[in-house]
Order: C-alpha cells, then sequence, then structure tokens
C-alpha cells in the first residue's frame, strides 16, 4: 500500500495527473487501458447521480479514445478485477472513507472543501485488485471534475461533441504513479448565460435537438440542455442561467429541465432582470386580473409578485441554486417604479426583504446558507451608489459595460462582506450603441485584463459569461472558465501562449502555434472595429461610409498598399491566407472543427471588412470618374456579401446538417449584414467623408521615412504628414517607483490595444492610488517618456488613446498627467460617462472603437527632439497610443501607422 506520506504532487495548483501513451507499463503505473482490455470503474450505490453520470461519460471518453469501455460496477461482490478504478465522495462512499482510512489517499486534504478531489495510484486496498485508481471527490462536482480532467488529458476535449473536435486513438492508456490533488477553485460559481438566442440557439435546438417540446413546435429543451449541462461540467464550471427571451421556452415548463440540472450537478441562477428563477417574459401575464397578472410593479402589485416568487420556490427550491434577488423591470429594463431615486432605492429594500422571507420559508430559515446576488446593472448601480441597503449576506454582482469593460468593483470596506461579490460579463450582446451578436471577437487578452483585476478586488464568488447562443464563442467560454478555476496559473499567461496551448489540446497534429497567431491577429484587427460595427451607424440609423481613409497614409514603401483602406483590405487578405493554408495541410478528421473555431471566424470577418472597404471605393472611384474601378469594387463588394452567405451555409451544413441554423449570417436582420448600396456614376457629386481628408498641401511628404529615422537614433520617432504616431508599448524610457503603495512595475499588455499592445503601472486590481502623488513632484510618480523628432513649426495637438476602462472602485478615479519637453504636469482624468447616463454619445464612440480619446494642445512647438512623459496617478489606466499632429494633418482611423522603433532605455 502506498502510505499517503509518500504521494507526490500535493501542491496548492498542480497540473493533472500524467498519462502515458502507447508503450509497455511501467511498474508503478496503473493501465487504464492495456492488452485491448479496460480498467473497471466501481462506484458506490450511494453517490449523488452526479458522480454516476460522470463515470458513465468518462466511460465513454475511453471508448472514443482506445476502442475499450469500462465495465462499471455497483458492487464488490464479485470477484474483481486486476485494474479497477474506485470513484466516489468521501463521506458518502464507504470504499473511499475505508481507504482514506488506511492513508493509502489524503482524505484530510479535502474534506469539508469544495469541489476538491484526490487522485492517485495505490497498490491494492482489495482483494483480488493489484492497482487502484482512487478518485475522491470531496463532493459530488469534485469527483465530477477529477474525472474530466483524466478524459481532457487522454484527448478528449470538452468540445468533442460541441465543435466536433476529434479524438486521437491510443491503444495503452497509463496513469503513472503518485498522487494529484485538485484544489478548490479560484471563483466558487462559474457559468454562462445563454442569451438573444432567436438567430442560433433555439431554431438550431426547435430543429435538430428538442422538435417534440413546446406542444410540438419545437424549442430549446431537455435534450439541448442535457448537452449543456455536460459541456459545463467538462469545462469545470458550475453554473448557468438558461435562455428567456421572448419565444424560448421558460426553463421551468419543463420539469425535467431542472432535474437534469441537479443530475449533472449544475447549480441554476437566473438573468438580472430576474428573480428567484423565474422567467418573467414567458411566465408574467401583465394582462389585468384575473385575466392576466397585472402589471409588473412592486409599489401597486406586490402581493402577486410575492406569490408568483414563491411558487417557484416551492417547486424548485430543493435544488441546488443561486438566487438572483432585488428588482428590475419585467424583462431587462429599468424599474418600473416612481419617485425620487431613494425613493426607489427604498423599493428595492422592500422587495429583497419579501423576497428573503420566502427563502427563509421555502428553501432554508438560516438565510446566510442560500446563495443571493443582487446584480448592479445599469440603474441597479446608480441606485446602490444613492444609498440602497443590500443585507451582509448577499453577493454583490458587479458588471460590464456590455462591452467589456467592468463599470465598478467593490471597494475596500465593499471586499469585506460576508455574501463576496461576482461579475457578469459579456462577449456576445444586444444592445446600443451596436449588436454584436454575429461573431466572437473580444480577445481573451481583454478578459484576462478584467477578470483579474476584479479577482483581486476579491470579487470571486460568482462570475457569469454572456455566451449568446454558445457557438462560436467556444474559445472565449474555455478562457473565461480556465480564468475561474485557475486564476493565478492563467494571469500569468499571456493570450498568445494560452491560445497556443489551447489550439496544441484541440488539434494536437498540428503547428498549434501557427493556428494561434491567426488567431491573435484575427482578435487584433477585430479590436479596431469589430464585424458587426463595420457600418460606422448608431443603432438605428442606416449605414455609412468606414472611417479607414482610402487616401492618405502612404508612407511605408515597402508594403503593397498606399492607405489605411488598402493597409486593412491587405491585413485580412493575409491572415485568410495563413488560415487556408493551415486548412488544406490539415489531416482530414479535423476539418469540421477548424471550420467552426478558426476557418468562419477568419473567412467571414475577412469578408464582411471587404464588403464595406470595397464600398467605400466605390464611392471614390465614382468621385474620380473611375468607371473601371468603379465596375470592380462593386463586383467585389458584391463577391464579399456572397461570400459570406456560402460560408454561413457551409457551417449550417457541417457533420451532415448537424448545425442546421445554429448559425445566421444577419444576427437580428440588422441593417449591417445587409448588401450596401454601392456607388453609380451618379454619384460623382456627392461629397466625400470628412474623414477621408488628404490633408493640407504642406503636410505632403514632411518629415523622414519611419524607416529613416531623423537623428539617427533607433529611439526617436519623426514626424510624417504633419504627424507622429507612436504604440503606447513604444516607450523610450520608463520609472518605477518605489513605494509599498505602488507595486510596479510598468507592463506591457501584449495583444491587447488599438496598436497591438498597450502598457500600464502594476495590478490595477492591487495598486493602490496614493493622492499625495497628484501634487508631488515627478520624480515621485512613476512615468513613461516618449522622444520625438518633429520637422514642422507651430500649434500642435497630442490626441492620447487610453483603453475606455473605468476606475477600479469608488474609492478610486482615472487620474494621469502629462509632461511636454519636462514642463510642469498637466492634471489629466480619464473617468467619463459609462453608458447608463444622460449622455452616452462619447461612451458609445468608445466603445465602439475600443479607446478612449484625451484631445491635449501642446501649443507651438519648434522644429527638433521633443519628450512626452506619461505620469501615473490612479490604477486601472491603460495607454493604447499617442499621435501628435499639426494643423493640416490627415485623419487616420484608428490611428495613423506608427512612426516609431523598438528601442528603449530603463
Amino acid at each position: 500500500m502506498l502510505a499517503y506520506l509518500m504521494l507526490i504532487g500535493w501542491r496548492a495548483r498542480a497540473q493533472a495527473p500524467t498519462l502515458d501513451f502507447d508503450r509497455a507499463a511501467g511498474t508503478d503505473e496503473f493501465a487504464l487501458v492495456a492488452n485491448g482490455q479496460a480498467a473497471a470503474i466501481y462506484v458506490a450505490p450511494g453517490n449523488p447521480e452526479t458522480v454516476r453520470v460522470a463515470v458513465e461519460a468518462f466511460a465513454s471518453d475511453v471508448e472514443r479514445v482506445s476502442g475499450v469501455k469500462p465495465r462499471i460496477l455497483t458492487s464488490l461482490a464479485a470477484s474483481l478485477p486486476a485494474n479497477l478504478i474506485v470513484v466516489g465522495v468521501i463521506g458518502v462512499s464507504p470504499e473511499i472513507d475505508r481507504i482514506a482510512a488506511s492513508h493509502a489517499i489524503n482524505g484530510d486534504a479535502i474534506t469539508g472543501k469544495w469541489e476538491c478531489a484526490v487522485t492517485a495510484v495505490v497498490s491494492a486496498t482489495m482483494r483480488g485488485v493489484s492497482h487502484e485508481l482512487v478518485i475522491a471527490g470531496s463532493d459530488r462536482r469534485g469527483a465530477a471534475y477529477a474525472l474530466f480532467q483524466i478524459s481532457r488529458e487522454m484527448g478528449v476535449s470538452p468540445w468533442t461533441w460541441w465543435a466536433d473536435v476529434p479524438v486521437a486513438h491510443h491503444a495503452a492508456l497509463y496513469v503513472r504513479s503518485g498522487a494529484h490533488i485538485q484544489p478548490e477553485p479560484s471563483v466558487q460559481y462559474r457559468g454562462i448565460f445563454l442569451n438573444d438566442e432567436d438567430w442560433g440557439l433555439r431554431p438550431w435546438a426547435a430543429k435538430k435537438m428538442d422538435p417534440t417540446v413546446d406542444a410540438g413546435k419545437g424549442n430549446i429543451g431537455p435534450n439541448t440542455y442535457a448537452r449543456i449541462f455536460e459541456l459545463l461540467l467538462r469545462l469545470h464550471a458550475n453554473s448557468l442561467w438558461p435562455a428567456m427571451h421572448p419565444g424560448s421556452l421558460p426553463f421551468n415548463a419543463v420539469p425535467e429541465n431542472s432535474r437534469l440540472a441537479d443530475k449533472w450537478g449544475i447549480v441554476m441562477g437566473s438573468s438580472h432582470s430576474e428573480e428567484l428563477l423565474r422567467n418573467n417574459v414567458g411566465e408574467w401575464n401583465e394582462a389585468a386580473v384575473p385575466k392576466g397578472d397585472g402589471p409588473w410593479n412592486y409599489q401597486t402589485n406586490s402581493a402577486v409578485m410575492n406569490a408568483y416568487w414563491e411558487k417557484r420556490l416551492q417547486e424548485n427550491g430543493k435544488y441546488e441554486n443561486f438566487y438572483t434577488v432585488g428588482l428590475r423591470g419585467v424583462h431587462d429594463s429599468g424599474l418600473e417604479a416612481t419617485g425620487t431615486p431613494q425613493v426607489k432605492a427604498k423599493l428595492v429594500e422592500d422587495a429583497m426583504a419579501a423576497q428573503r422571507a420566502l427563502l427563509a420559508k421555502r428553501v432554508n430559515p438560516e438565510l446566510a446558507k442560500i446563495p443571493q446576488i443582487i446584480w448592479l446593472y445599469k440603474e441597479s448601480l446608480d441606485l446602490y451608489r444613492v444609498g440602497m441597503k443590500v443585507p451582509e449576506d448577499v453577493t454583490l454582482g458587479w458588471t460590464d459595460d456590455n462591452y467589456g469593460y467592468i463599470r465598478e468593483l467593490p471597494n475596500s470596506q465593499e471586499q469585506k462582506r460576508a455574501g463576496g461579490s461576482g461579475v457578469y460579463y459579456h462577449v456576445s450582446y444586444w444592445g446600443s450603441p451596436h449588436d454584436y451578436l454575429w461573431l466572437c471577437s473580444t480577445p481573451p487578452a481583454l478578459i484576462q485584463e478584467e477578470m483579474t483585476k476584479a479577482y483581486d478586488h476579491n470579487a470571486s464568488k460568482y462570475w457569469i459569461l454572456n455566451v449568446g447562443d454558445l457557438k462560436p464563442a467556444e474559445i472565449d467560454i474555455d478562457y473565461f472558465m480556465q480564468l475561474a478555476v485557475d486564476e493565478s496559473r492563467l494571469a500569468k499567461m499571456s493570450q498568445r501562449e494560452w491560445l497556443t496551448q489551447w489550439f496544441g489540446e484541440q488539434f494536437p497534429a498540428t503547428n498549434a502555434a501557427a493556428i494561434a497567431d491567426v488567431m491573435t491577429h484575427y482578435y487584433a484587427l477585430n479590436f479596431i472595429r469589430k464585424p458587426e460595427f463595420m457600418g460606422f451607424n448608431g443603432y438605428n440609423d442606416g449605414i455609412k461610409r468606414t472611417d479607414f481613409n482610402p487616401q492618405a497614409w502612404d508612407i511605408y514603401s515597402d508594403r503593397p498598399y498606399q492607405n489605411q483602406n488598402q493597409a486593412r483590405t491587405a491585413n485580412w487578405k493575409q491572415l485568410t491566407e495563413q488560415e487556408k493554408k493551415i486548412a488544406d495541410t490539415l489531416p482530414a478528421q479535423y476539418a469540421s472543427a477548424f471550420f467552426e473555431l478558426v476557418g468562419y471566424p477568419v473567412e467571414a470577418s475577412t469578408a464582411m471588412n471587404d464588403k464595406f472597404l470595397a464600398t467605400d471605393l466605390t464611392y471614390l472611384d465614382a468621385h474620380d470618374h473611375n468607371d473601371t474601378a468603379l465596375t470592380a469594387d462593386t463586383l467585389r463588394a458584391h463577391a464579399d456579401y456572397d461570400t459570406i452567405q456560402t460560408l454561413t451555409t457551409k457551417f449550417n451544413n457541417i457533420e451532415n446538417g448537424k448545425w442546421d441554423s445554429i448559425m445566421s449570417a444577419a444576427p437580428r436582420e440588422r441593417t449591417v449584414f445587409e448588401m450596401p448600396r454601392t456607388a453609380s456614376a451618379e454619384d460623382a457629386a456627392k461629397l466625400l467623408p470628412v474623414t477621408w481628408g488628404v490633408g493640407d498641401a504642406a503636410c505632403q511628404g514632411t518629415g523622414k521615412s519611419p524607416t529613416e529615422p531623423v537623428g539617427a537614433t533607433a529611439t526617436t520617432s519623426a514626424e510624417q504628414y504633419c504627424t507622429v504616431s507612436i504604440s503606447a508599448a513604444q516607450f523610450t524610457r520608463s520609472h518605477n517607483a518605489t513605494s509599498l503603495f505602488m507595486p510596479g512595475p510598468w507592463r506591457v499588455l501584449p495583444d491587447l490595444g488599438i496598436s497591438g499592445d498597450s502598457v500600464e503601472y502594476g495590478s490595477p486590481g492591487l495598486t493602490k492610488s496614493v493622492t499625495a502623488v497628484a501634487t508631488s513632484g515627478p520624480q515621485d510618480s512613476p512615468w513613461l517618456e516618449y522622444d520625438f523628432t518633429t520637422s514642422s513649426s507651430g500649434p500642435a495637438t497630442l490626441a492620447l488613446y487610453l483603453l475606455p476602462t473605468f476606475a477600479v472602485d469608488s474609492d478610486h478615479r482615472m487620474r494621469y498627467a502629462v509632461s511636454l519637453d519636462g514642463h510642469t504636469p498637466v492634471e489629466l482624468d480619464a473617468s467619463g460617462p459609462d453608458g447608463h447616463g444622460p449622455d452616452t454619445t462619447i461612451w458609445s464612440a468608445n466603445v465602439l472603437r475600443n479607446s478612449a480619446i484625451a484631445t491635449i494642445p501642446l501649443d507651438t512647438l519648434a522644429p527638433g527632439k521633443h519628450t512626452i512623459q506619461l505620469l501615473y496617478r490612479d490604477p486601472g489606466v491603460v495607454f493604447e497610443h499617442l499621435v501628435v499632429t499639426f494643423p493640416g494633418a490627415p485623419p487616420a482611423y484608428p490611428v495613423p501607422p506608427e512612426t516609431t522603433a523598438e528601442t528603449r532605455q530603463n
């Protein structure tokens, strides 16, 4: 017997047990599959059903890999095989407890903990058994996660069903000797929200998964949810907000749904506007009593609303749930009440008190033991800010602005609350200023920046991710869950490193680094402008010309384009060529998965961009009376539109129609998905957009080419076209503070920003602000310096581009300072509108371009060398780019091409 003192791997966050494949077994290894035989699996009858279904899924995984399916035993009465897997929950399974009592495993390491497990290869503890693989969970999900971790390591991706990722065959599988502790996850509850499902998930489920539910019309039902629950468990997630749009069958309209959730160990919740597991759209009837329930207004109809909530608790209170409390409108709308903000805040307090009384009555009289959360979404945050009182044991749910930037996090006092804090985050959204429901293009680098900041602010109780239709958000979902499970490890990995690892897992026989490079550039180009935003229009108005200037910025003689329109076209074309080259070299079994995860997003984004960029050129062609180019560009734009339709049809026909109707080429039928009107000869007299200006003649050809820096120093940026353009990550010098209150250093954030990289000071979730810095000299503050040389003379302007983040919490703002040539710093504050105030114009522009722009007059600059210094004041300010312009400089979107080299001095 292997004593627990000899076990290896007892560390805070270890990797999974290591498997060996297709070779002879080592002396102490456990033969999972060898010589055409698979080890049997024993699970005691008294274990939770979640353990049983995980064991069944794991047995199927072994069969997928080896072709041999393990037997599942529920009794030890008969003769036992030489190799036996023993699975169970400590304190529930007698066999697991006996093994722990013998010290073959360290049961004390997991007892009483959340979702932990011990996985160990031990010598025989049962008569007739030579080796045992013991998987002991601290609870039902702990055991299931440990099983699925082995599945993942032996080559069964969580996305095997949902993205058709193939499974490589291995004739022999061995688990190396030793032991592994699966520690508690970084975030206690973590899951997804199925939302805006009208154009993908619901029509697909109705046709392919649950055609007989909803009175035979088809809808999202038990077959769909069972697949989702299994996926979540495989991802080590544990929670779901179900689909809830008009037209979707309410989750609890089919009692089997909630039973399935419990079977798979999934904690059900409900959205920020649906209290106590109710689906208001499908379950509340606003018709007058007695035909309906009456108005959704707690000031006038509280008794009916309370009864409505209590009924759901009577039905579902026996299951494991995370209850949304508070009050919003009947369906993702503002609170339906009259009075001042303070009156409304008191009304929400009253509703919470009634809800908690119902929870105590129907679920557990010890309220502190019931997971409850109030989501501070949109106007709910405003009510909280004016003094709305939330019970101490209720979790505070903080939210992003729907575009990936967290509006606020708990301050130092709020972090001490017993209920803790959570975060609701979007990678898909229906709403103003524009939807992004089609492709998933939120870079993991942005998720990391925002969610590690949240974690460092102790917002680690509950993370929920709005994933739209689930597909095509597979990459972001997996990244988000891995970060939630193991924040300390993922926070240290760059986006490119993680993507390389992830694609190596999905496509082990390929060049994963090359695929990661393609997707890194996919995220970078879409960060400049998402494909859904390429119409450069607002929420309800018509398509406009893009701001990619087709007439300026011919400064790189070694590149095959002459302007920003051609540059973006060339970048997307090159990316698609790279993607197709990889696709052409893949083994045939990877074709479907690669197209779903990489091919469709890249090629569809390319076509969407080219559709608009070619349409832009038709207006320029008409203006220039160039009929030949007008004809060619018109044909190109129409071909791009057709390409999107063809790609979407291909997606829906993959795997013999498995995904029929999951992908729409025009979610919500927004005008951006239509074929825009191209120009004709009659448009020749139409004025071109001001964003297509060529600049004053005096600015043409000014300065040196960036390939020939003025002054022959690699650290100097040179003026070109009356412009100096510098990526913030390309600083010349930096200075870090030594104060304990301002731990550094400056950090370059790779692959996050409109210039590719950006820069911030320290870790904003941990860095503290020091008020005295604002009035002290630059020597007391961390700073960055940028050298540049000008050839023009006259008044200049600095445009400073910042990531449109928010102050980290209510104790801070977003201050920073700027100094030119050693002059007194100008103090600035990037704290601005958050998308919910009376003026959202600035915020709308910021999130569509992923930049907040501060414009700073520099007065008159003489020709020669200059230095801009950026000084740290508050945590969370992320610098993206600096642009210095003189009058007459041509416009650019989002910024002109860089004119700086990479060498820096520290």
